[in-house]
């Protein structure tokens, strides 16, 4: 077990494949759950942030997704689920995802994780969306 509190137990079982960047088992006994819808990196105005970049982009997200969690009272290391969906991904993606999750979640926490490749995003350069739930 690691990073645990009395809502959220984290786990990385020794059967399991195991990366720093994720938890492979969380067990939740209780809490208020918080759902972040899936967010692209784009301004409030609509204008796309990091065109062609995946690192500003995941940054960028992060970051609005941690503003996102305060208006609900909570942190990264409240989040317990992630999904990541990158277009046209690569083997050569993984250092920039596990970076920018290390950045976003620190030492504090990880959440379970998917990552997923997809074709296309409905925002037009695009090159991420993630979603995240959080329990406090």
């Amino acid at each position: 077990m690691i990073n645990n509190s009395p809502i959220i137990q984290r786990h990385r079982p020794e059967f399991l494949h195991n990366k720093p960047h994720f938890s492979n088992l969380i067990i939740s006994e209780a809490g208020k759950q918080v759902h972040v819808s899936g967010l692209v990196a784009s301004t409030v105005e609509g204008i796309l942030v990091g065109p062609g970049d995946l690192a500003i982009q995941m940054k960028y997200i992060f970051d609005t997704i941690r503003e996102t969690l305060e208006i609900a009272g909570a942190t990264p290391e409240d989040v317990v689920r992630q999904r990541i969906f990158v277009v046209d991904l690569q083997l050569a993606h993984r250092p920039i995802i596990a970076n920018a999750m290390d950045d976003f979640y620190g030492e504090t926490g990880s959440a379970t994780s998917t990552c997923i490749g997809v074709q296309a995003l409905l925002v037009e350069g695009a090159m991420v969306e993630i979603d995240v739930t959080a329990l406090i």
